[in-house]
């Protein structure tokens, strides 16, 4: 690979990603503001913080120099069928054998990191595809077209946002989204959500983005199984124990979850979790009417929720320093 092929890969999966994550998150923004002020001005509190985060990486994918690092070209070829054989066996599980799109997904993360540890990432990424509701994507063939191109786009940006929760269900969103496009098909529009749900909404959030994060990085047993499990034990839970929420509720457990995927050097601080996961709340309550049905959102929304947190410890750094370089 030459080195300006090896330049433009990345950049290509930077906006691609980018270009995502800051659709969701306008469409957030003003579907907020039309509802409440505060709900608006928080989801531009996330924009503006994830923007920062995103111009912060774009700097660095320009600047970089990796003209030695070449990953083998079979190990990208497996990644590729692992995201693919992630979104059909999701789907199977969720529609075919009944089991829903949180329990399935969660199950597909635990056996990948259990069998397949190598290969976990990407196949967790392909069952975020497998979640997307049969009333957008139709059939298992549909969803694996959308799982082949979110295969493509792992690859363009396996480099970007290390360490970031919720990039594997921005991948997965872009490969529903294309597909759904090519297909002629519309998004739902589900309605908002009544104030009580919306606070059960931002307290799960609250608690599964921090938990996950302990469970990843404390506990050390790594993003996937990290995340899978708290979305497993919601799944299971929360419905049968608040059948009038719960299932709304194992859904934002496992969306929060994703957040939680985040390393340490992204989050030094737990209270940059708790922050976190009431971003991914608040942009969860109010992302509603957007993109309804897609497999991925869930992901895009604790990816963005994590960027916005980043970007403000990066503002806070950048002052501190240079308020430090002021003192006489």
């Amino acid at each position: 690979m030459t080195g300006k092929l090896r330049k433009i890969w990345p950049l290509t999966g930077f906006v691609v990603l980018s270009t995502m994550v800051i659709t969701l998150l306008v469409s957030t923004v003003l579907s907020a503001f039309s509802y409440h002020l505060s709900g608006g001005i928080i989801t531009l509190v996330v924009l503006v913080g994830a923007l920062v985060a995103i111009i912060t990486e774009g700097n660095r994918i320009i600047t970089e120099h990796n003209e030695n690092e070449q990953t083998p070209i079979m190990t990208l070829v497996w990644e590729f069928i692992a995201v693919v054989v992630g979104g059909g066996l999701t789907c199977l599980l969720s529609l075919n054998l009944g089991l829903g799109p949180v329990v399935a997904a969660s199950l597909v993360g635990i056996i990948a990191h259990l069998e397949v540890p190598k290969y976990g990432v990407p196949v967790y990424t392909g069952a975020f595809v497998g979640m997307t509701s049969n009333a957008l994507l139709f059939n298992r063939y549909e969803v694996i077209i959308a799982s082949v191109v979110a295969g493509i786009v792992f690859i363009l940006a396996r480099k970007l946002f290390p360490g970031v929760g919720g990039k594997l269900g921005t991948t997965a969103l872009i490969g529903v989204t294309v597909t759904v496009l090519i297909l002629g098909r519309q998004f739902f529009a589900t309605p908002m959500f009544d104030a009580r749900t919306n606070g059960l909404i931002i307290l799960v959030a609250v608690i599964a983005t921090p938990l996950t994060f302990y469970l990843n990085c404390i506990k050390g047993h790594g993003p996937v199984l990290a995340s899978a499990f708290v979305g497993l034990l919601a799944g299971l839970l929360l419905p049968n124990l608040l059948p009038d929420y719960g299932a709304t509720l194992a859904v934002v457990a496992i969306c929060a979850s994703f957040g939680g995927m985040s390393n340490q050097l992204r989050c030094p601080h737990i209270w940059m979790l708790v922050e976190a996961g009431l971003f991914t709340g608040v942009v969860f309550v109010y992302s509603t009417p957007v993109l309804g049905g897609a497999g991925g959102k869930l992901g895009t929304i604790a990816f963005g929720s994590i960027l916005a947190t980043h970007g403000y410890l990066l503002l806070y750094r950048r002052f501190s320093h240079h308020s430090s370089h002021s003192v006489p």
